[in-house]
């Protein structure tokens, strides 16, 4: 039989109608590691089947832990599965949707409340999209290794899926930078706003794709040297895993400094302003409500998942279904928070209706005035010679017409090229 992988065990070459066994991974939670994982190869050189299955099967009857948690724990596999399919997608199709959005609202108000969400909006939200694509693709592994694995004599090496894990890795890498990245902007708007302003966002979003790289680097790095076994996704040694989870949990207690420091910024403007100024109660109250949204959402939350620690050989189920609910769909509600329910988008939509409307009225009264003025004159031919005088004071009185109508079209166009300049004005102030 050749050599097989079946997602927890690795087997080798092995003759035909012989039975072997391997320790039970200890990988794996709640698996008693004293005891034997068995399989065996027929007689005719093939992998043992159960009936009416072709996927070849391996005994765990014996690692399976006491008292059916290891039924329990299938039953909370498939839940969790269907949990984030539903999770991703929905979030797949929400951030798909919104930064469509943002791309044709590009205009969105110069100094917004969401100020590098019109510009950064491919880089805040593309690690999400990433995320969901690389996710589907590690899910297939198992069938593309077993496919790979028969055409080789060991199943020692399989770089392929050692990328897709590589690649799901830095996709979360990319989430938790970017969070560091959307307070580390915040953070500069309220302290040097004018320098921020004229800095633009270019040099955030190079940097929030340039730190994943430099922290899944390392890690591919030592698994390539100390610990390159199966598909990267067992951890034998903890402490290389925390080569990624430690830059993750940095950047979330920045995060919570950030929105410590942003809160006294805004309780101190608020003392010095007059609070019955309209315009700006109404600049503090909105950016208020963005920062208290924002950064809880990204590192409050994420502080909370990783207080809660696992104890030695029990799961916490809780736990899973939480985080499992935030993490699949956290872009879901990003979509919703930033986009969909963002009153600056909203405008922003109406602004562009309106103007495409004026727009298309003023072309089809063009056209209609154009199209009336060719009737008259094919309607009303010179049959007569000495009607030519009389037909070609009727052509030049047609032509004038044409022209107040073009010049009263182009007046109207720019009176609401001017209306729309004077509310998206009155809105900046």
């Amino acid at each position: 039989c050749p050599p097989i992988f079946d997602n927890l065990l690795c087997w080798d070459e092995v003759p035909a109608d012989t039975l072997v066994r391997q320790h039970c991974p200890g990988y794996y939670k709640g698996f008693v590691t004293t005891e034997y994982a068995y399989k065996r190869c027929t007689e005719n050189g093939t992998w043992y089947s159960l009936p009416n299955k072709t996927r070849p099967w391996t005994n765990f009857t014996l690692c399976q832990p006491p008292r059916g948690t290891f039924t329990t724990g299938v039953k909370v596999e498939k839940n969790l599965r269907l949990l984030y399919t539903t999770g991703y997608g929905l979030s797949l199709f929400c951030l798909v949707i919104a930064v469509i959005i943002m791309f044709f609202c590009r205009q969105v108000l110069t100094f917004s409340l969401i100020p590098c969400a019109s510009d950064s909006g491919v880089g805040f939200h593309a690690p999400f999209v990433f995320t969901r694509t690389i996710a589907r693709l590690q899910r297939r592994r198992s069938s593309l290794l077993t496919a790979f694995h028969n055409s080789r004599p060991s199943c020692k090496w399989h770089w392929e899926c050692r990328l897709i894990v590589s690649l799901f890795h830095f996709t979360i890498c990319a989430c938790h930078m970017w969070i560091f990245i959307e307070g580390l902007y915040l953070y500069m708007l309220i302290h040097k706003p004018f320098y921020t302003g004229r800095k633009g966002v270019s040099f955030y979003i190079i940097l929030g794709w340039t730190l994943p790289v430099l922290n899944i680097i390392p890690w591919v790095i030592v698994k390539t040297t100390l610990e390159n076994i199966y598909c990267w996704t067992v951890q034998e040694n903890a402490y290389y895993f925390w080569i990624l989870k430690g830059p993750g949990i940095i950047v979330i207690f920045v995060n919570i400094f950030f929105f410590v420091d942003i809160i006294r910024m805004l309780c101190m403007r608020m003392r010095s302003r007059d609070q019955h100024n309209g315009q700006s109660y109404r600049y503090v109250e909105k950016l208020t409500k963005f920062i208290l949204v924002l950064i809880p959402l990204f590192g409050v939350t994420y502080i909370a998942f990783y207080a809660v620690q696992e104890k030695e050989g029990h799961t916490n189920i809780p736990y899973l279904y939480a985080e499992m609910t935030y993490n699949s769909f956290q872009g879901f509600i990003l979509s919703f928070l930033f986009c969909f329910l963002n009153e600056d988008v909203h405008k922003e939509l109406q602004r562009v209706w309106h103007r495409r409307k004026n727009r298309m009225g003023d072309h089809l009264m063009l056209t209609r005035s154009t199209l009336f003025s060719s009737w008259k004159k094919t309607s009303y031919p010179p049959h007569r010679a000495h009607s030519n005088f009389h037909s070609s004071q009727e052509h030049v009185h047609d032509h004038r017409t044409v022209e107040r109508l073009i010049d009263r079209s182009d007046d109207l166009y720019k009176h609401a090229l001017k209306r729309n300049a004077v509310e998206l004005d009155k809105t900046d102030v």
